[in-house]
């Protein structure tokens, strides 16, 4: 229950920053996350996101896969239910 209150309260952070602009006298009006996170910053978690999500796909466990997957899998190599 706390993960998920934690995983709600960054969520809504994030809309937040996404949403709200920031400018003061020197430098205009610019999106919130701009001004909190760097160009740097936002590729190297991109960089994450992308080797998270890519070793998901290939080490992820067998009942990862969503109904679409599991039945492009069936097709091509046939029921594990009916090898058993």
């Amino acid at each position: 229950m706390l993960k998920r209150i934690v995983e709600i309260i960054v969520g809504i952070a994030i809309v937040i920053c996404l949403i709200v602009y920031y400018g003061d006298g020197k430098s205009p009006s610019q999106l919130l996350i701009w001004r909190i996170l760097s160009v740097k910053t936002l590729q190297f978690i991109t960089w994450i996101a992308l080797f998270l999500l890519a070793s998901r796909l290939v080490f992820g466990k067998y009942k990862d896969h969503s109904k679409y997957f599991y039945n492009l899998f069936v097709k091509m190599f046939g029921d594990p239910k009916k090898g058993k």
